[in-house]
């Protein structure tokens, strides 16, 4: 297998594990193993586990941003529409797990956030992205006239992200979809 690849293989395999029991109780070892490479291969392809932890954070926004663009850019959809229709899906993904997973993002974020500043940093740099993404649609909703046009758009996105991950942090520890559902009612009814 070639390096770049392999190391992809590592990312991923170890971004599965990460997502599902954190990041502090995810072992290289057990990342190798499940990457099936070698025992000792870990630090020919990143020089310590932050690094790993940086390349998984990029891997969480690398999928989750494309997500976010396939649905808050998609033209056949008005922009309130398409912020719904993002939600929705991310409501059909709770129901999927059980409720128990939670955003990996989110969850790194709670983790990791008071005893690592370089994936600290990472992390809010990737949360920016998304919050931008989010106001960006807002931003096309308010040149439609889809809402008013005095709704600060920015202090909106944020707010939406921020309801968004506490929500789905809720669900996960409510095993219920119901602040989820509660979440996605009161966004509706606010951005009307």
């Amino acid at each position: 297998m070639a390096p770049e690849k392999t190391r992809h293989t590592i990312v991923r395999k170890g971004a599965a594990l990460v997502h599902e029991q954190g990041f502090n109780a995810t072992g290289i070892q057990q990342v190798l193993d499940a990457a099936g490479i070698p025992k000792g291969s870990f630090y020919h392809y990143f020089q310590s586990k932050e690094d790993f932890g940086s390349a998984v954070i990029d891997y969480f926004a690398t999928t989750t941003g494309e997500l976010f663009n396939s649905y808050l850019n998609d033209k056949r959809h008005p922009p309130l529409t398409r912020l719904d229709n993002l939600f929705a899906h991310f409501e059909k993904e709770l129901n999927k797990t059980g409720c128990a997973l939670g955003c990996p993002l989110g969850n790194l974020a709670l983790e990791l956030a008071d005893t690592n500043d370089k994936l600290r940093e990472h992390l809010h740099e990737v949360i920016k992205n998304i919050i931008l993404q989010l106001e960006n649609c807002l931003i096309e909703a308010k040149q439609n006239k889809s809402i008013t046009n005095g709704l600060n758009t920015h202090d909106t996105a944020r707010f939406l992200f921020h309801a968004f991950e506490g929500a789905i942090m809720d669900t996960k520890v409510e095993k219920s979809i119901e602040p989820y559902k509660s979440f996605r009612r009161y966004v509706s009814a606010f951005i009307q």
